[in-house]
């Protein structure tokens, strides 16, 4: 009898190994079911950040008609008499050139021995200054005899070439004009002079 209790032990015991495995077995099958669900979250996530740059193409794309428009600027040049520290008794005068448009520009061309003279296209025709010029003056001083030159042309419609040359009375030829600097213009400029007050 105490044998069939023993044995009736022990095969319940082994019983209740038996289920014991199944449970081990049971926490491995969880992480990897947890784990499955984080590629698609990652996939969730990429297509979250993919449309906005979709959206700033199309913003970019919008706004880019709006930088292409023509535009006309008018230029002028402006003088003002301005001391010299050299020779106070003898002003000199600051020359600048104008450009009146949605992006305003004032670019400094210097200082003049006397005020320029706005030369119109028979002086500048007669004087040798470039054909294609669209806009110079002439600041001569009577007490050396010299004179200063300078025009403004377009270069391709992308920037304005500021030239200049020294004329002296006694040589026999005029000077030539030299690049002196270039302004760049805005996209899809166009530059008129503006009409004299």
């Amino acid at each position: 009898m105490n044998s069939k209790i023993v044995a009736l032990s022990a095969v319940v015991l082994l019983a209740g190994c038996n289920q014991t495995a199944p449970v081990t077995s049971t926490p491995t099958a969880a992480p990897e079911a947890a784990v499955t669900p984080a590629p698609s979250s990652t996939d969730s996530a990429t297509a979250a950040v993919t449309p906005p740059p979709a959206e700033g193409a199309a913003t970019a794309t919008a706004t880019t008609p709006a930088l292409t428009e023509a535009e006309t600027m008018k230029m002028s040049f402006s003088f003002k008499s301005t001391p010299d520290p050299d020779d106070p008794s003898h002003p000199r005068t600051s020359a600048h050139l104008l450009l009146q448009g949605r992006k305003p520009l004032d670019i400094d061309l210097g200082k003049f021995m006397s005020k320029p003279d706005v030369v119109d296209a028979a002086k500048a025709k007669a004087a040798n200054f470039p054909s294609d010029m669209l806009m110079g003056f002439r600041s001569y001083s009577a007490s050396t005899g010299t004179s200063q030159d300078l025009a403004v042309l377009s270069v391709d419609g992308h920037r304005l070439r500021i030239v200049q040359r020294r004329v002296e009375e006694t040589a026999p030829e005029a000077g030539t004009f030299e690049t002196a600097r270039e302004i760049p213009l805005p996209a899809n400029t166009r530059v008129v002079v503006a009409a004299a007050k």
